[in-house]
């Protein structure tokens, strides 16, 4: 492996460079408190209680510490690994005690019961840390192959049609596409009230006149009779996010049936979508048939474009290129969220809405004509206030921070994908040069823009800002511990997840150039990743700060800076996963070509080096693997 060694001495270490170790310190700390107070004496979460009986939750709880192996991957201390393997086998003991209303537990053989891929998509992100943190784990490793293997033709589960190429049920898991029964899912604790009347009916052919009428206890009941009936069998675009499952196995053992699996689901959605004139079917019943539940239309399915549209459809076409883009190489396949949206684009409605600023409203969803009275804030609407709808699309707004766009300039690096995220930025009405400092959803969202325009020379103060917001956040969580005392004052499904201390978003962005993952269920793609090879470790070692400044088609900056009192080697691998290679790399004056995906950097205790390196993306085989096994 190609050695290059920093040879510039610093006098005062840069801001961004303290603030990041300091991050990384503060965060573990918080994390041993957060275990101390949240979890109970044998290391399980609270939740769920004794007594309890359901299928909804388990994800959100594993949510409350997903992030931990991915802070300990970036160079976070060891022990927020171990905090993260002991809450994960705790909350796998008190899943498989909870008993659901079909008579098996909510986790059954590690593994979720039957449950839809959005929320099994934020419950596996944990499952993927893993793979990052801790490669050569043996229980890591046997437990991704055993849950990809659940979506396998040899599967006793049937949670896949090998010949037809699809899911068989919008939920699946560990007992199969079978226990799927709305009333059981929806009715309680949340009621239709929570999951559909504030988005509107997804179906214009019921007898209720107005989403108001589901408050009705008996109209309730009569919806989950037609949500069986209609939604709990056959595949929808959200069970692309098995795709991660499948190349999270592969990153592991490198067999090339799950890229296969990979491969062929996706070609298998690109064909309904091209029989479909070009728009991705949110319903395809057991037979392959677009619409075979829903009387032969291709909208109105489970989180489909009648209920969820974009924020949910979008999630799987965009998991499931870059999936394939990461095993195989070929780009091509980001043609297929491209075509997705793009039609919402050509859609759009612009506005003026000022002297300066037009502003275009794109669609969010699609359905058949029918009453739209219902509550959807920001959207355009008719003169008498109904919800504006226009052959067949409807929910017309601002395509503000839209991640999947996001995400597909990331995977191509193609120049019109990076003007359509400056164009959807554009088109809205916020300032992006600026950083949120409340403390961010689950899904960090909102500073993706942000990033974007520090990249671009527009917001150079970004790194600092978003590294002090996201100590904020932290603070702002252990200030909640301390305000209750230091125990739960409520022990929801979701809180742990409401009182996680840990915020890795700014740390991924800064350290390997990367975005949020898809969070429903994507996987971390990245520019470059670091390993310790003195502690044989994942991540940066201890003092050593890493700032990436520039990302585009011909590669990155990289900047490493030891704010430590000890000499540190680090290896450098271009791409989370050895994707990518280092075809050349200009530092101190030099330039040297490694044509290789990793490289050797020594820093000594007060030294910094900046790379300016370019990279061949896409172009070895991706693997979880440590550098020197």
């Amino acid at each position: 492996m190609h050695e290059i060694v920093a040879s510039t001495s610093t006098a005062r270490p840069p801001d961004w460079a303290v603030k990041q170790r300091d991050l990384f310190d503060a965060m573990a700390t918080a994390v041993d408190r957060f275990v101390a107070d949240y979890l109970d004496a044998d290391g399980e979460p609270l939740w769920p209680p004794d007594g309890h009986v359901g299928v909804d939750g388990f994800d959100d709880v594993v949510e409350g510490f997903y992030n931990w192996p991915l802070l300990y991957a970036m160079g976070g201390d060891e022990r927020v690994l171990s905090h993260a393997r002991d809450a994960y086998e705790g909350a796998l003991r008190r899943g498989s005690r909870t008993p659901t209303p079909f008579g098996h537990a909510m986790v059954v053989d590690e593994f979720e019961q039957c449950r839809d891929w959005f929320h099994m998509g934020e419950g596996n992100l944990y499952t993927y840390n893993m793979g990052l943190a801790a490669p050569d784990d043996e229980a890591v490793v046997e437990r991704a192959e055993r849950f990809a293997n659940l979506y396998t033709a040899s599967a006793e589960v049937n949670n896949f049609d090998d010949d037809r190429k699809l899911v068989r049920g919008p939920m699946s898991g560990s007992m199969g596409p079978d226990y799927c029964d709305f009333s059981a899912y929806e009715h309680h604790p949340y009621g239709a009230d929570y999951r559909w009347a504030r988005h509107g009916l997804p179906w214009r052919d019921l007898e209720f006149e107005e989403a108001a009428d589901l408050l009705d206890p008996e109209n309730e009941e009569r919806l989950f009779e037609v949500l069986n009936e209609r939604c709990a069998k056959g595949d929808i675009p959200l069970n692309l996010n098995v795709t991660s499952l499948m190349t999270n196995a592969y990153l592991h053992t490198g067999d090339d049936r799950y890229s296969e699996w990979v491969v062929d689901y996706l070609e298998a959605w690109r064909e309904r979508t091209r029989e479909n004139d070009g728009i991705i079917p949110d319903n395809v019943g057991r037979s392959g048939e677009i619409g075979e539940y829903t009387d032969g239309s291709w909208y109105g399915g489970y989180y489909g474009w009648s209920w969820g549209g974009w924020h949910y459809i979008g999630i799987g076409p965009t998991v499931a290129a870059e999936n394939a883009v990461l095993l195989e190489g070929d780009r091509e396949y980001l043609e297929f969220p491209r075509s997705q949206l793009d039609t919402l684009i050509e859609q759009g409605i612009e506005v003026s809405e000022d002297d300066v600023h037009d502003t275009l409203y794109i669609p969010h969803k699609y359905g058949g004509e029918g009453d739209y009275h219902y509550d959807a804030s920001g959207v355009l609407t008719e003169d008498d206030g109904e919800v504006l709808w226009r052959d067949g699309w409807y929910e017309f707004q601002p395509h503000e921070d839209d991640p999947y766009a996001v995400h597909l300039w990331y995977a191509s690096m193609d120049q019109e994908d990076r003007d359509r995220v400056r164009d959807l930025r554009d088109w809205g009405k916020r300032d992006w040069k600026q950083v949120d400092m409340r403390a961010s959803s689950k899904h960090g969202a909102g500073s993706e823009y942000a990033w974007l325009a520090y990249l671009d020379g527009e917001f150079p103060d970004y790194p600092e800002r978003i590294l002090d917001a996201n100590r904020a956040h932290m603070q702002e969580r252990l200030d909640l511990m301390r305000d209750e005392g230091n125990e739960p004052t409520t022990t929801d499904e979701d809180y742990l997840r409401d009182r996680n201390p840990v915020f890795h978003r700014g740390l991924l962005q800064l350290t390997m150039g990367a975005p949020q993952p898809v969070y429903y269920g994507g996987l971390v793609m990245a520019q470059v990743r670091y390993f310790d090879p003195g502690r044989e470790r994942p991540g940066l070692p201890t003092g050593v700060a890493a700032l990436v400044s520039r990302v585009d088609d011909d590669g990155i900056d990289l900047t490493l800076v030891n704010t430590g009192g000890q000499d540190q080697e680090l290896v450098v691998q271009a791409g989370a996963y050895g994707e990518h290679e280092f075809t050349k790399i200009r530092y101190d004056g030099e330039e040297t070509r490694p044509g290789a995906n990793g490289v050797t950097v020594s820093v000594p205790s007060g030294a910094r080096i900046t790379l300016s390196a370019d990279l061949d993306r896409f172009v070895n085989d991706p693997t979880y693997a440590l550098p020197w096994t």
